[in-house]
């Protein structure tokens, strides 16, 4: 799943109610970030959400994060779980992150679909304004109806590649390709998504992110297209708000986002959430998820 990582938002399989059970994806895992802010952040993906977002991403700040994430769906028995370890704090901002993903969700009429990813993600910056990232990764997806070639169980290793640019001292520009190894399956979708985040002042960053997905859900409808953008405003460096807000291109559907984080010195605890607004069998996410910050020397 996955987008620039499948670190992967966790779900469902979207199905038709009547007649033969419809090929379906797991949505992506955009973290708890990404998810508050409608999908947002490939310019920005700093610390953990790197390897979800924009490997590249790592290198913008010098951190070191523990997380553990778990996201609901409502249809479909639908989740996933997610950990990571992200380090920045080398010299030169270097930076390199572990992470794992598992997805489930029970299927209508029966059946189970489930998924593994680890991965390693590492990026590195090119001089003070462009900065570099890949991960690797391995996907097994098992369960669910077969897909074009007939089979329901697809493994294999692929990567993410991303450039972040530092446009300007409060812009930045963010482009990722996920899927680059195509795995033929609609679980790992080749895609491509871009970004702008701006920071007008330190505490807020406003986002605005495209995605082209080439191997869709549903092939019949070729090349779909998801757009979304959203705000994140600190507090006094203790809570940290998120709104945004999108359009779904696999599903069709218009849906809006929001977030809430507890920051302390040792760690944050992160809410995200997305309500569909449009749309049949509206979905709603929700996400939670534990940061804790490594101190260093």
């Amino acid at each position: 799943m996955n987008r620039g990582r499948l670190a992967a938002m966790v779900a469902v399989a979207v199905s038709i109610a009547s007649g033969p059970a419809k090929l379906a994806a797991f949505p992506d895992y955009l973290g708890s970030r990404g998810l508050g802010m409608g999908g947002a952040g490939r310019a920005d993906a700093r610390g953990e959400e790197g390897p979800l977002l924009n490997p590249a991403g790592m290198s913008l700040a010098r951190v070191y994060t523990v997380e553990g994430a778990y996201q609901h769906i409502n249809r479909d028995l639908g989740y996933l779980a997610h950990a990571s370890v992200v380090d920045s704090t080398s010299g030169f901002n270097l930076a390199g992150g572990l992470f794992y993903t598992y997805r489930s969700a029970s299927l209508p009429g029966g059946g189970h679909l489930t998924g593994h990813e680890p991965g390693l993600a590492l990026s590195f910056p090119l001089g003070e304004r462009v900065l570099l990232g890949i991960s690797g990764k391995y996907l097994h997806i098992s369960g669910g109806a077969g897909e074009l070639d007939g089979r329901n169980s697809h493994s294999g290793i692929t990567a993410d590649a991303g450039v972040i640019v530092r446009a300007a001292s409060i812009l930045t520009i963010g482009v990722a390709g996920y899927n680059l190894h195509d795995l033929s399956t609609i679980q790992a979708p080749v895609g491509l998504g871009y970004g702008l985040a701006l920071n007008p002042v330190p505490d807020l960053v406003i986002a605005v992110d495209g995605l082209h997905d080439f191997t869709t859900t549903d092939p019949s409808r070729g090349v779909t297209t998801t757009v979304g953008g959203g705000a994140e405003y600190i507090l006094q460096h203790r809570v940290v708000f998120r709104a945004g807000g999108g359009h779904d291109g696999h599903l069709g559907h218009g849906y809006v986002s929001a977030g809430l984080v507890g920051l302390s010195e040792l760690g944050a605890v992160d809410f995200g959430f997305r309500q569909d607004v449009s749309g049949d069998q509206k979905l709603t996410f929700l996400a939670v998820g534990l940061r804790l910050f490594v101190p260093q020397p």
